[in-house]
């Protein structure tokens, strides 16, 4: 790869300058959940952003929610990377949440006219958007990237969302997890740069939250992956009160905390975790 003078990259830089002064900042694509966009200013090409949480919080959920709000709310070509679970589980779940069908009715068949109809009508909605699924349970690196190449070229795909970031299977072997996955990551970041759209990926963390009294999320708690905090832009970590305190005052709520911000301030999104339709809402 070539050089390029830093006239010519400050061109363009203070083009934009001026074009701030009257404007709002550029923004790349909005997840949907407004606090979090403010923060971020959307996910911008060449960015790779992470969500983690421990199992059961919620973040294939989110990570779906954002797909749908991107590519169905926006008409933005989307290429779905699931390693968590199968594409039909994936689009069942969109189902539920463009439909607003309950998610256990869906699956066990346990539908009302009303939802039938309402299936129906997501069906519709789902046929015209641009996403595309990829459920490869042993995808390696270098096949997501030939899958992501291939969805750009001939589906003009500007953003990536990748669910089960350490389900990815490593080219080179190592005597270490930790230097596995942080290869994944670096991976993940460059093809977002060499692509230069965003990808949003999911991935857990250990149990060290569990064994503090609040059981809030840190941002040292991501497990097997240090080095996914230095690749990631941004990293989002998720956490339900109600999941340890069934009586929580704040149940059915999940805080979206956003914990490192390479490019802005740290903050924290609440959002209504609307399991039964398999998506995360907005709280009014």
């Amino acid at each position: 790869m070539s050089s390029t003078s830093i006239s010519e990259l400050a061109g363009p830089i203070a083009e934009r300058a001026q074009v701030l002064e009257s404007g709002p900042l550029a923004r790349g694509l909005d997840t949907g959940f407004a606090d979090l966009d403010a923060l971020t200013h959307g996910l911008q090409p060449g960015h790779l952003a992470v969500i983690a949480s421990r199992p059961s919080m919620g973040r294939t959920t989110l990570l779906s929610t954002v797909c749908k709000n991107i590519a169905i709310g926006r008409s933005v070509p989307t290429l779905a990377v699931t390693l968590e679970e199968t594409a039909a589980e994936f689009t069942t779940r969109l189902v539920s949440s463009v439909g607003r069908v309950g998610h256990y009715h869906l699956q066990a068949g346990q539908l009302t006219e009303e939802d039938r109809r309402r299936v129906e009508r997501a069906r519709a909605t789902l046929a015209d958007a641009p996403l595309r699924v990829c459920a490869d349970p042993s995808l390696t690196m270098e096949e997501l990237a030939g899958q992501a190449c291939e969805a750009v070229r001939d589906h003009g795909v500007k953003f990536i969302a990748v669910d089960g970031l350490t389900d990815i299977k490593p080219e080179k072997r190592h005597d270490l997890r930790e230097r596995e996955v942080g290869d994944i990551a670096r991976d993940l970041k460059t093809l977002a740069r060499e692509l230069e759209l965003p990808i949003l990926a999911t991935t857990h963390l250990n149990r060290i939250p569990e064994q503090r009294i609040n059981k809030v999320p840190k941002l040292d708690d991501l497990r097997e992956s240090g080095a996914v905090t230095f690749a990631a832009d941004w990293i989002l970590l998720l956490f339900r009160p109600d999941y340890y305190d069934r009586e929580s005052p704040r149940a059915g709520e999940m805080d979206m905390i956003l914990a490192k911000n390479r490019f802005g301030a740290l903050g924290v999104e609440t959002g209504a975790a609307a399991f039964h339709y398999g998506s995360i809402l907005k709280m009014p």
